[in-house]
């Protein structure tokens, strides 16, 4: 398959964003609807945060490789790791690992960064903003392949659902992940799925009435 790992022109560069960009909304937008009818449909019951959490699971990142001479984008299949800590009962921080390859590229990225946390009966909905570094090679069949290494940052969330004690189930992850690897702009999404082991919990406070003073 042939790449090209040179440089664009840069009205090309921005047509391919601009056109690139208007589908990664459509899509963010479809999800948001999802979240949104979901979350209008679970009762509004009390639940603990946890306050470690512990995800492993599958991924998919629909990457953006026809920013590097590919037909079209490309299927990545490979693993998510994250380690979340959860300070308040609404808000925490994390880091998430992700390796995904085909296609000819491997994929590799480490992000930090907040997350928001709202509970829901047994459902956990959760939203974040990450930053940190990724690294990719791309199979063109010369040695060495091409590496580089870049910023990333991704913005997403999804559900979690609780199942047994520290056992919950990540139903559905949804990040809208941004990187210039060899000076190209791409514009991917990544789909993950899993197990989450929590411990501990945050309880949320309890409202006191205002106390009516006696006569």
């Amino acid at each position: 398959m042939k790449t090209n790992l040179t440089a664009a022109p840069t009205w090309k560069r921005f047509a391919s964003v601009g056109d690139a960009f208007q589908d990664i909304r459509r899509r963010i937008a479809f999800f948001s609807l999802l979240l949104l009818f979901a979350f209008g449909s679970v009762p509004a019951l009390a639940q603990d945060t946890p306050r470690i959490q512990v995800f492993g699971g599958y991924s998919y990142t629909n990457f953006d490789s026809k920013s590097l001479g590919f037909s079209g984008s490309s299927g990545l299949n490979g693993g998510t790791i994250m380690v979340a800590g959860n300070l308040l009962h609404n808000f925490g921080g994390l880091a998430q690992v992700s390796v995904s390859g085909g296609s000819g590229i491997t994929l590799r990225d480490v992000l930090f960064g907040p997350q928001y946390l709202l509970p829901r009966g047994k459902f956990l909905f959760f939203a974040h903003g990450l930053f940190g570094r990724v690294r990719t090679s791309v199979r063109t069949g010369l040695q060495p392949e091409p590496l580089d290494t870049q910023n990333a940052e991704a913005f997403g969330g999804g559900i979690d659902m609780n199942y047994r004690n520290h056992l919950g189930i990540r139903l559905i992850q949804v990040d809208y992940v941004r990187t210039q690897l060899f000076q190209q702009d791409q514009n991917s999404l990544r789909f993950s799925t899993g197990v989450v082991y929590q411990w501990g919990a945050i309880r949320r406070r309890a409202h006191r009435a205002p106390s009516i003073p006696t006569p």
